[in-house]
């Protein structure tokens, strides 16, 4: 079983998510073990690339509610990040001012790990459950798409903010098409180096 060479994600994998998606347990016993698994299988189990869970900044205007994970895949010759993973709650998805921060977010650590990156493009995912938004990072134009969706300050924001932005679900045919793309991406840059 390789990520190389599968054409969808193990049936043991998915099992793993469905069992954090039905927990009552807190957030970050629901989708911690998931994702790591995920991303070491993504990743291999070798000595190239370590997956590394990062506590959130400390930030005391952060409501403990908001907890989130991320993780950020280094190459390991390099020690440098090549791809960053941030992780919410579903709920996030339901409510304009959640997904908006989930955006601002991933922006912040692009502003933090775009410039150590050994690699051209810096991809990411910010995933609400299982639901992603793609983010890439130029690190020679130093852009990140997509681009930021400006709001009047002055309003709340619409119901529809950035609504069906985290559409695409990891555990899906295309979620696994784009996981592909990204990781082939990532070792085939980290490679040259």
């Amino acid at each position: 079983m390789s990520f190389d060479t599968d054409a969808s994600w193990p049936v043991g994998l998915l099992r793993i998510f469905d069992i954090a998606r039905t927990s009552h347990g807190s957030f970050e016993n629901r989708y911690y073990g998931a994702y790591t698994k995920m991303l070491t299988y993504c990743f291999g189990e070798g000595f190239d690339f370590v997956v590394a869970p990062q506590a959130p900044p400390t930030d005391k205007s952060r409501d403990t509610v908001d907890f989130i994970v991320y993780f950020i895949v280094f190459d390991v010759a390099q020690q440098r990040p090549v791809f960053l993973v941030e992780v919410k709650d579903d709920a996030h998805n339901l409510i304009p001012t959640k997904r908006k921060a989930a955006d601002e977010q991933m922006r912040e650590r692009y502003d933090e790990l775009l410039r150590d990156c050994p690699i051209p493009l810096l991809y990411g995912l910010s995933v609400l459950g299982t639901g992603m938004r793609v983010y890439c990072g130029n690190k020679a134009r130093k852009a990140v798409t997509p681009p930021f969706v400006e709001t009047n300050r002055h309003f709340v924001l619409p119901d529809d903010y950035l609504q069906d932005e985290w559409s695409v679900d990891i555990l899906s045919p295309g979620g696994f098409s784009k996981m592909k793309q990204i990781v082939a991406y990532i070792k085939d840059e980290s490679a040259k180096l």
